[in-house]
């Protein structure tokens, strides 16, 4: 997979602005300002249909303007294709793919990216609901049959919460049973899912690591499930848990119970890193992580996700930067890395911006 051109009209900085990638490195050069993140945005924006920057899609408007527009054009297997996303802030936003219009839940998975920013250290040292989104938004990306069932299981919960909030102002008892059930059985399915797709990422992930540190360290990712010291993928104990549960979550309107409340732990040589690890530490852990995303989405799909690596030089010191171009460059991975310097020596396309 491969972006062909990235066309911003009236987005953030840019008022016309169109970016041609290489097929392998892109270094968006340039000051604090000059409008790299803004490119890198956008991209991933094409990707998933949200931002990594802000939850409100008009301030990606351009100031002023009432509407925006990000063309993205790629290729997959030989056939090219073209997503049209526009942005109103009065109407929303407007997805269509080749002409045609598209839901936000259909996009997942046509453009498909890796993103590592500075913030990403968050999916260490952050709450549990940032880790648990990387993993949903990973396997999204290569399942359809996951993301509908991630969305049916979102919505159950909801609905729960719903109907104790609704007992609590009518004071007659909430029908939970149907909801129980709906949420027991797409749990079922999402956790093992999710180990599925841990047990792969494990399988690459040493050696990612092992690309940036010289093989001095070794990184697991271990899943956590919420109320229960071992993992549980039965329907039945899912069923129990809730019922155990529904007095105080009738209290708190809220399910305690499910794959929304799990959590991930990274162990570097089998330490908990979020605790015990230094920022440098970290920082790699992270960018092995998403290399083995990319690996994980190439074994998926047979197709290499696009790397953005926004702001790279600020998280990884030369040695590992160095290890980190020569890794994609081998594996032929198309990348776009902004910063505000290129590295010393690199093979790739450099696009300078003032």
């Amino acid at each position: 997979m491969k972006c062909v051109f990235l066309r911003l009209i009236r987005i953030r900085s840019f008022e016309d602005y169109t970016l041609e990638p290489a097929e392998g490195l892109t270094f968006l050069q340039g000051p604090n300002g000059s409008g790299k993140t803004n490119l890198a945005e956008a991209m991933y924006y094409a990707s998933a249909g949200r931002s990594f920057r802000t939850a409100f899609d008009s301030e990606m408007i351009r100031l002023g303007e009432e509407e925006g527009t990000i063309l993205l054009s790629f290729s997959v297997r030989g056939v090219t294709h073209e997503l049209k996303l526009k942005l109103s802030r009065e109407k929303g936003k407007k997805l269509t793919l080749n002409g045609t219009p598209l839901k936000r839940k259909d996009l997942l998975g046509l453009f498909r990216t890796v993103l590592f920013t500075p913030s990403e250290l968050q999916l260490i040292k952050g709450a549990p609901v940032l880790r648990r989104r990387f993993l949903d938004m990973e396997i999204s990306q290569v399942s359809p049959r996951y993301y509908e069932t991630f969305l049916r299981y979102t919505r159950a919960v909801a609905q729960r919460n719903a109907a104790f909030r609704n007992a609590l102002i009518t004071g007659k008892k909430p029908d939970i049973d149907l909801w129980d059930m709906q949420i027991a059985g797409s749990a079922v399915y999402l956790v093992k899912k999710r180990l599925e797709t841990i047990r792969k990422m494990n399988e690459t992930v040493p050696a990612m690591e092992g690309v940036l540190t010289g093989n001095r360290e070794e990184l697991e990712i271990r899943y956590v499930q919420h109320g229960s010291e071992e993992i549980r993928v039965d329907e039945e104990w899912f069923l129990r848990k809730l019922s155990e549960a529904r007095e105080e979550d009738a209290r708190y309107c809220r399910t305690s119970v499910g794959p929304h409340r799990d959590d991930l732990l990274f162990l570097m040589n089998g330490v908990d890193i979020s605790r015990y690890g230094s920022q440098g530490q970290q920082r790699t852990a992270i960018l092995a992580i998403k290399l083995s995303e990319a690996g994980y989405i190439r074994e998926e799909t047979g197709e290499n996700p696009v790397l953005i690596l926004d702001d790279m030089g600020s998280e990884l010191d030369r040695g590992r930067r160095e290890a980190l171009l020569n890794y994609l460059n081998q594996k032929e991975i198309q990348a776009v890395i902004t910063g505000t310097e290129t590295p010393g020596s690199c093979e790739g396309k450099i696009v300078s911006l003032k």
